[in-house]
């Protein structure tokens, strides 16, 4: 049964759509409502939103759209799973991740799914679950999404208060190596910032976990990496990340060298909008521990 709240607002979003004659722009529509409806979704934790929406799938015309609306169906479907601890709905969400087309979109429904099973494992304290989630990570075609998933179970298992009962030995840095061990070894990574984001991510995780040699060996990869992309954008919001990522680890570990390289890569940073951000960061971090020196090579680059 369909609460009043929900059944209006679907109501609403299928007789905008209903409304336009173009049969073209009526399926673009209705996936613009999927993506609405997902949104929903997950904040209410209210699978009603969810049901209409692959009701709404059976309007899109292009098969390849469909599919994106299916991986948006799934993705909330496990987001919702992992906020409920309700292991049907992980079910539900691999019966519908069928409906995607092999390859990228096949491989992001099945990340966001590996990490919900992997938190749901977690907050039910089942084994067989977390087993499920690292079989289902080991299947996911894209490198990039096989290591984001790996990382999504490592923090789900560093989350937890008694990882052992768990995973046993398949603790939370073992799937931080796997996952650093995909990335090292893919070569197939479409666009070289994918790979700059994974690196950066997995230094936030060897950070969290306490494994500060190896966060600091994947933010030297991440900056190797960084410095081919070519694209602007995409090098700024980069080189922002590594410089925020460095000068974070400089202060925890006390090392120096860290807080320079992080004022370095603020250098490489050259769109105004990331450069600010970055600026801010930086001049607040190193200013809590008296870098005046560093702190004037931030200035003396903006003059």
């Amino acid at each position: 049964m369909v609460d009043t709240t929900a059944g209006d607002f679907i109501k609403h979003l299928e007789d905008t759509a209903q409304a336009i004659k173009n049969e073209s722009d009526r399926s673009k529509k209705y996936r613009a409502g999927i993506a609405t409806l997902a949104q929903k979704a997950v904040v209410t934790n209210n699978t009603a939103y969810l049901d209409a929406a692959e009701q709404f799938t059976r309007h899109i015309i292009d098969p390849h759209d469909r599919s994106k609306a299916f991986v948006d169906i799934i993705r909330a479907t496990a987001r919702i799973s992992s906020n409920t601890a309700r292991f049907e709905l992980l079910e539900s969400a691999m019966t519908l991740s069928a409906k995607t087309d092999t390859g990228h979109d096949r491989s992001h429904c099945l990340q966001g799914v590996a990490v919900a099973m992997a938190e749901v494992s977690v907050k039910n304290n089942n084994a067989q679950t977390f087993e499920d989630a690292r079989r289902l990570a080991a299947t996911i075609e894209y490198d990039t999404y096989r290591s984001s998933a790996l990382r999504g179970i490592s923090r789900a298992l560093h989350n937890c208060d008694d990882a052992a009962a768990v995973a046993g030995t398949e603790g939370a840095l073992k799937m931080a190596e796997m996952a650093l061990d995909v990335i090292d070894k893919a070569g197939n990574i479409e666009q070289d910032i994918f790979r700059v984001s994974a690196y950066v991510d997995l230094t936030a995780l060897f950070l969290e976990i306490g494994e500060m040699d190896r966060a600091g060996q994947c933010i030297v990869k991440a900056q190797s990496a960084a410095d081919n992309l070519t694209d602007e954008f995409e090098r700024s919001s980069m080189f922002q990340a590594i410089a925020e990522a460095l000068v974070r680890m400089g202060v925890r570990t006390k090392d120096r060298k860290m807080l320079e390289d992080a004022v370095q890569s603020y250098g490489k940073v050259t769109r105004e909008y990331y450069r600010t951000s970055t600026r801010r960061t930086l001049a607040s971090v190193l200013s809590n521990v008296k870098e005046t020196e560093l702190l004037e090579k931030i200035h003396t680059q903006e003059s």
